[in-house]
């Protein structure tokens, strides 16, 4: 059985009234990632908790709070899901590359300042370290269009892509890395 899907995106936007864009929403749920990976057992209250300490939220009604319960849900469930249908909460395709990209950063962000919630970096692979330092690469980015361009190039779209699939595969490893193995796994 699959993972339950993240609410709508621009729905939750909008649920915010002003007090979330696109980027500060991609940001809660890269904190909510990498909470769920450092410290598996925070509630959803925990994941709230740490939104308001951050600042990414103030004061958030009953329906904006209820539709980020639900994402942090989702989010626990995808990220257990043996078939790996987590999938990182970001605007969708429809909206332009330069934001995007922008929450695409702040997502990185976002994961890497719920990953410091843990402490040390020490049980990560080396290849997890690698990871992390392309995370902060990723968080620094910037998109800027010429103005004679106008529209998103398609090698941009697919570049885009590809980035968003790395972070995700990032983010399973991360999960993985801090998880251990348990009584359970297969030994190779």
């Amino acid at each position: 059985m699959s993972a339950p899907t993240l609410p709508d995106f621009e729905h939750t936007i909008q649920l915010g009234r002003g007090t979330l864009d696109t980027a500060s929403l991609a940001e809660c749920h890269g904190v909510l990632c990498g909470l769920v990976c450092r410290k598996p057992g925070d509630s959803a209250s925990d994941f709230m908790h740490h939104l308001l300490q951050l600042k990414l939220l103030v004061n958030p009604d009953a329906a904006l709070a209820a539709a980020l319960t639900e994402a942090f849900e989702s989010t626990v469930r995808q990220l257990a899901d043996e078939d790996m249908s987590f999938e990182l909460w970001l605007p969708d395709d429809n909206d332009i590359l330069e934001d995007r990209t922008t929450a695409l950063a702040q997502w990185c962000g976002g994961f890497l300042a719920g990953l410091a919630t843990g402490g040390s970096f020490d049980v990560l692979s080396e290849e997890a370290r690698e990871a992390i330092e392309d995370l902060q690469q990723i968080a620094r980015a910037e998109l800027t269009v010429p103005e004679d361009l106008g529209q998103d190039n398609e090698e941009d779209e697919v570049a885009f892509t590809e980035i968003v699939e790395y972070v995700r595969i990032i983010t399973l490893m991360m999960c993985e890395d801090f998880r251990g193995p348990t009584a359970g796994d297969p030994i190779h």
